[in-house]
């Protein structure tokens, strides 16, 4: 009899004990609402990580949100939210923070553009565009972002020592140099190799940085559960190695979000988001100081911006210091 009642006390210790255990575990899970602005590399990376259960290995219950209002880079549903992925027209992105509204970006994607400055006979190089016109499609598109940073590394203020003007697309900008309405234009690589053979000067340049996507928060939310921050940004940079290492089933998972897309599209956009990953969402100050020049063009005071009071770049520098990226990398990848 003693022995039976020993054995039950220690079956209900047991039991309590678990029951302890799994509370505890229970309550180390924070949740975190994330939402997306349409569909991009960070989203992409979020769902993978989501899906295959790296978010839930860093003790974190992630309930995503997709808002249907790209153009705003989503800054606007940072009311009621934690975190957003997501880019869209600079100017919604920056004109809250010039407001005043606490909003602060913890990491960012660009990719690498590879392209040709096409320019008049007369420009032997960059610096000789001061004072005169550049052909872009338009403000804040892709090559407008691409010939600030062009200039800028050239020395020149885009904002102040050349005039950019909205021409068209790269076939649109090559014609207008032929016809000197323009004196310079970046130009596409297929472009820019046939506009050569019709006379025009192409410079060759270093390869352009492009944000493609943001990560974003409030100083509010970093004050209010720093924990929650710092976990989010380890579980999502493991995100991106599970994404690199596991390409299979990383398109699995993409295909059940964008079921209407064809499976070469979903292959060739795997492909494309993969060339753009690096370990951590790292900080590209070139690519973050054309947002700036463009969104100065429209309103001034976003002169006064600094990339680095932009971000808080305090946890992937605490990253950066651990072993956390050097372990998960242990074999490389190769894509």
């Amino acid at each position: 009899m003693k022995k039976s009642i020993a054995v039950g006390i220690s079956a209900l210790l047991c039991a309590f004990s678990i029951g302890i255990f799994n509370a505890q575990a229970q309550t180390n899970f924070k949740k975190v609402k994330l939402a997306y602005t349409g569909w991009g590399i960070g989203t992409a990376i979020a769902y993978v990580g989501v899906d295959a259960g790296v978010f839930k290995q860093h003790k974190l219950d992630v309930q995503e949100i997709l808002i249907s209002d790209p153009l705003t880079g989503g800054v606007q549903s940072l009311i009621g939210v934690d975190i957003v992925l997501g880019f869209g027209n600079p100017l919604p992105i920056l004109h809250p923070i010039m407001e005043g509204a606490d909003i602060v970006f913890l990491g960012s994607h660009f990719r690498m553009e590879n392209y040709g400055l096409g320019v008049a006979p007369n420009i032997e190089k960059i610096r000789d565009l001061k004072g005169k016109k550049i052909g872009v499609s338009g403000l804040g598109r892709r090559s407008d972002l691409i010939v600030r940073v062009l200039l800028r590394r050239a020395g020149l203020d885009p904002l102040k020592d050349v005039e950019i003007v909205g021409i068209g697309f790269s076939p649109d900008r090559a014609m207008a140099l032929s016809k000197n309405l323009i004196q310079g234009a970046p130009l596409s690589p297929r472009v820019a190799l046939e506009a050569k053979k019709l006379g025009i000067k192409v410079l060759k340049v270093k390869q352009v940085p492009v944000v493609t996507s943001l990560l974003m928060t409030t100083r509010s939310m970093i004050k209010r559960d720093r924990e929650v921050v710092r976990r989010f940004l380890k579980a999502y940079s493991a995100s991106i190695h599970y994404y690199l290492s596991n390409p299979a089933k990383s398109i699995a998972i993409i295909k059940k979000y964008i079921t209407d897309t064809d499976p070469n599209d979903v292959q060739a956009m795997y492909d494309a988001f993969a060339a753009q990953l690096r370990p951590l969402p790292d900080l590209n100050e070139e690519s973050v100081q054309a947002l700036i020049d463009v969104v100065s063009v429209a309103d001034k005071r976003a002169k006064k911006l600094k990339t680095l009071d932009l971000f808080d770049n305090s946890f992937l520098e605490e990253l950066k210091g651990s072993d956390f990226i050097k372990n998960l990398y242990t074999e490389k990848i190769s894509l």
